[in-house]
């Protein structure tokens, strides 16, 4: 009896049109054919791109979710291995298997990943994706060293603001015309009595014109304007101000006053979403209640205890800036690095383990590969008997049938025995280099990828009299409790928790 094929998709990636030109996307194929081929899998749908993986929002990959929704009765996914699949975290979220139910079969690494995979095989996929994070970013910071260079130099990158003009790669001038316009709309909102709406026809009105085919500015581009540091000589660069070259347009007193005038009774006049780092993280050690933040003074972040609760909480008046919480977090974090000769030693230690494993399973291996045999033979004359009619059709069938499931079980610990192998020592120093990259890891991201980050590492965070008091998740809490003298403690874990 046939045993029904179980239905997939296939997706293959390369980061851009130059390779899709060559042999990768068609070897990617080959190897998911086979694998399906081999494993009794039918592959009812393709999904290839050439488009990086480092941001969430790829064409195809977001077409094979919508057809994996469409259809139910396909839950399965081939892939070659996790940085084909993705290198951001949204991707990696939206994929989750315990959300989607999906399983997804990572061919080269030979793991498939499941609703009932283990924590140690989710654990392990989550720190590939932040591997592969952390090589993308790392790409990124090496483009980006020229671009933060010529930034902190003064220059601008790339297209300059309305109101200027290049007139090289580094020289920054007025625009004659327009700059006046950006003048004008500054002199205008600061005086506290126009709306932006009747600013864009007061403008009109006096004749200044923002572009020949748009006379008038938008109001949303107008604020952005109006709210435009670059204005006063400054230029902001992920999410830090330098001084720049370039001339200014406005004072600060006018940039200040005109920052003023988008507040009317002490509240913005326009609703500006802020992204705070530590928001809906933070717990009052006191009350138990949620810590909240906002903004004061037009730019400094404080965070402070809700005090929604009924038992009366004096940490609602302590008030932590951001930068606090920051200095401490990063302290937090640098308490799971390990430095490079720390790292070496135990991945010595685990070269060391690798070998003693290879010798306690000898015997496991030898036994599985002898009773493999004596399946096949019992499974042969079985065969023999029912071709010279010694067995009826259905004694054979049955039989078989018994055969067949303990040569699958079989198969699968033996295959099972050989990854976890194969894997010990490339998983076990992926752990390693994550514990040694994650505060640089941590400090590359955007706010985003920080929050996520912090769950990663971070159980619990609480705060009690403007201090943090923390704990953290496996297996970043050993690596905070290691030190010289103890460094086998971080192997017998690998070892225990991790790898059975």
């Amino acid at each position: 009896m046939l045993k029904q094929k179980i239905k997939a998709v296939t997706y293959c990636r390369v980061s851009s049109v130059e390779q899709e030109k060559g042999f990768s996307i068609s070897a990617q194929k080959e190897l998911l054919n086979q694998f399906a081929e081999k494993h009794n899998i039918e592959i009812v749908k393709e999904f290839s791109e050439a488009e990086t993986a480092k941001n969430a929002g790829r064409h195809k990959f977001n077409e094979m979710l919508q057809f994996l929704k469409k259809n139910s009765e396909v839950n399965t996914i081939l892939v070659e291995k996790t940085d084909r699949l993705y290198r951001n975290f949204k991707d990696y979220v939206d994929l989750d298997v315990d959300k989607t139910g999906y399983n997804v079969y990572l061919v080269k690494e030979g793991v498939v990943l499941t609703s009932q995979s283990s924590s140690h095989e989710k654990l392990m996929h989550g720190l590939k994706v932040l591997i592969a994070k952390n090589f993308i970013d790392n790409l990124r910071e090496e483009t980006q060293k020229g671009r933060k260079k010529k930034v902190e130099e003064g220059f601008f990158i790339g297209q300059v603001p309305y109101g200027y003009k290049k007139l090289d790669k580094c020289t920054t001038v007025l625009h004659e015309q327009k700059s006046k316009f950006v003048k004008r709309a500054f002199e205008l909102y600061a005086q506290g009595n126009i709306s932006l709406k009747n600013l864009v026809q007061q403008l009109y009105k006096e004749g200044y014109i923002y572009t020949s085919s748009h006379a008038k500015i938008s109001s949303g581009q107008l604020e952005k304007m109006l709210k435009n540091e670059s204005y006063i000589g400054c230029i902001r660069y992920r999410g830090k101000l330098y001084s720049g070259k370039h001339p200014s347009i406005v004072s600060e007193q006018l940039f200040m006053k005109t920052q003023k005038a988008f507040k009317k009774d002490g509240k913005p006049d326009t609703k500006c979403g802020h992204n705070f780092l530590y928001k809906g993280m933070l717990k009052c050690a006191e009350c138990g209640c949620a810590i909240t933040s906002e903004i004061k003074k037009g730019k400094w972040i404080y965070y402070h205890c809700t005090g929604n609760s009924k038992v009366p909480c004096v940490q609602k008046k302590n008030y932590i800036k951001q930068e606090e919480l920051d200095l401490q977090v990063d302290e937090a974090i640098k308490r799971v690095v390990i430095d490079d000769s720390l790292a070496d030693y135990i991945n010595v230690l685990l070269e060391d383990s690798y070998k003693e494993m290879q010798v306690s399973t000898k015997q496991k291996y030898d036994y599985l590969t002898t009773e493999i045999k004596k399946a096949q033979t019992r499974k042969d004359k079985l065969l023999e008997m029912y071709m010279d009619n010694d067995i009826d059709k259905d004694v054979w069938t049955k039989k078989t049938s018994d055969i067949d499931t303990q040569l699958n079980l079989l198969t699968k610990q033996l295959e099972t025995m050989d990854l976890s192998e194969k894997q010990f020592i490339d998983e076990g120093k992926n752990i390693i280099e994550v514990a040694k990259q994650t505060y640089n890891l941590y400090k590359q991201q955007t706010i985003e990828e920080k929050r996520r980050l912090l769950d990663v590492i971070f159980e619990s965070i609480t705060v009690k009299d403007r201090l943090i008091h923390y704990t953290y998740k496996k297996p970043f809490c050993y690596f905070a409790q290691c030190d010289l003298d103890d460094v086998s403690g971080i192997v017998d874990y690998i070892k225990q928790n991790i790898y059975n």
